[in-house]
């Protein structure tokens, strides 16, 4: 896991829990909060965000360019 890659856990007034893989690309999202999913229990809702369909190697050469 890189510096940039983070996971945030929101829990809102009511008890709902909102998790997010910030920085992560492709499957590695979904790899990195299960044992959160795990814990918690029954997941109703699943949104997956760009980054999800992104590839880890896009993301690489992404990063370069930007370092450049």
């Amino acid at each position: 896991m890189t510096s940039k890659e983070q996971i945030v856990v929101w829990v809102s007034p009511e008890g709902a829990i909102t998790i997010d893989a910030l920085g992560f690309t492709g499957k590695s999202c979904e790899e990195a909060t299960r044992f959160l999913e795990e814990e918690l229990g029954t997941v109703g809702r699943k949104q997956r965000s760009r980054d999800y369909y992104r590839s880890a190697k896009n993301n690489n050469l992404n990063q370069q360019e930007q370092k450049s």
